[in-house]
């Protein structure tokens, strides 16, 4: 959202403020109701507010309230009896800091966690005896995310969709599913929320099809002239480099399978690793050929404008140059629609428009898995997750 769209607010009455808008915006309640509400006898002493010491003491007038903080070991939250609604059964939730997952796994089996995430390889080969499954929850659920490849248009090789086309049929993405995740994501084709009404379900994934490739690569003009294995085209072979954040096992691994099948079809492609800090510069500023990412949204928002509109190649999240004019039409035409069964239709349009285009490979989503003691009942898995306030203790015989 772009603040300025926020032409002023006023304050009714002591419990009321009326927020007004320059122009239409679909999400504009979510963004106002979701503003904090920020105690001003606590922080207006003159200090500046990200710095503020009372930043260790948050106070709020949820069902639990803020008790300790040890740095770097725990935070700890207990039950706020001033609550106005139905207070949680659970008196008291500490949150433990602990740095390396199997720790936090070794811990939680022997009861001093009662609930943790874990990664897939922990779900898939540490989490299925039946001891753990007498004793623990296994739960697994889908936030709105997905991860891809992004092909950077400002460069010669990606410029033609011929040519990206070419690179998604060469991504064998059940192959990376399978070795990489356990089969435990599912592929997905657009950048909405894969059980939303955004996301179009009549589009299927394209298929692993290295002919195909060769087939499109020829007719974009991509072709091995010199007979040296690589394929060119104007004098430039067909040589790129694959950016990774250093440190990423996931996409090492995931380099090296693409890197394997590129090179069938006579395309080289190099792999640069590089701290989170300098790769962050590099993606920011477009400095790259291809690089592979994730996104996230918790808030379940479908507002496609910061990463697909034309307007965010410089400065928003655009960052591999993604243009096309209905697309832009539709991104603005769809912040305006207040009906969302009229904005959806859009949607699905737009994504229509990005898996002909394919700017992005898009590979999958993955769900997030947590494990939960069963000493607490009424465990439920909701769309957005679990909520622990609903969590009842089990009484002991």
């Amino acid at each position: 959202m772009n603040l300025n769209r926020l032409s002023k607010s006023a304050q009714i009455d002591r419990y009321a403020v009326e927020f007004t808008y320059s122009r239409p915006y679909y999400l504009a309640l979510i963004f106002c109701g979701g503003m904090p509400i920020v105690p001003k006898h606590i922080f207006d002493s003159g200090a500046d507010f990200n710095t503020h010491k009372n930043n260790r003491f948050p106070i709020g007038t949820g069902p639990y309230r803020f008790s300790e903080w040890k740095t770097g070991k725990s935070i700890t939250l207990v039950r706020n009896e001033r609550y106005r609604g139905k207070k949680p059964d659970i008196q008291k939730v500490v949150y433990k800091v602990i740095a390396e997952g199997s720790v936090a796994l070794q811990m939680f089996k022997k009861g001093e966690i009662d609930v943790m995430g874990v990664r897939d390889i922990e779900w898939v080969r540490q989490t299925n005896s039946k001891k753990f499954t007498d004793n623990f929850y296994k739960l697994k659920y889908f936030l709105p995310s997905f991860s891809y490849i992004g092909w950077n248009q400002s460069r010669v090789f990606f410029k033609d969709r011929r040519v990206r086309l070419a690179m998604t049929h060469l991504v064998n993405r059940k192959e990376i599913l399978d070795k990489l995740l356990f089969g435990l994501g599912k592929i997905v084709t657009g950048p909405f929320y894969i059980f939303g009404k955004a996301y179009n379900e009549k589009i299927k994934p394209w298929p692993y099809d290295p002919q195909r490739a060769r087939q499109l690569l020829t007719e974009a003009g991509w072709i091995d002239h010199d007979g040296d294995g690589i394929i060119d085209k104007d004098g430039t072979e067909f040589s790129f480099t694959f950016m990774l954040s250093s440190g990423s096992k996931f996409g090492e691994r995931l380099a090296s399978l693409l890197k394997e099948d590129f090179s069938k079809v006579g395309i080289e492609m190099d792999i640069n690793r590089f701290e989170w800090a300098v790769y962050l510069d590099k993606i920011q500023s477009r400095n790259f050929d291809a690089t592979s990412l994730g996104w996230s949204d918790p808030d379940f928002q479908d507002d496609p404008y910061q990463i697909w509109h034309s307007s965010q190649i410089n400065g928003g999240s655009n960052y591999i140059g993604f243009s096309n004019r209905e697309a832009d039409r539709i991104i603005e035409a769809g912040r305006k629609e207040f009906n969302d069964a009229r904005r959806n239709k859009m949607y699905h349009r737009f994504h229509a428009i990005l898996n002909y285009e394919q700017p992005y490979t898009f590979l999958y989503t993955s769900p997030a898995l947590a494990v939960v003691s069963k000493r607490f009942t009424n465990v439920k898995v909701h769309t957005r997750g679990m909520n622990f306030v609903e969590w009842k203790v089990r009484k002991t015989q």
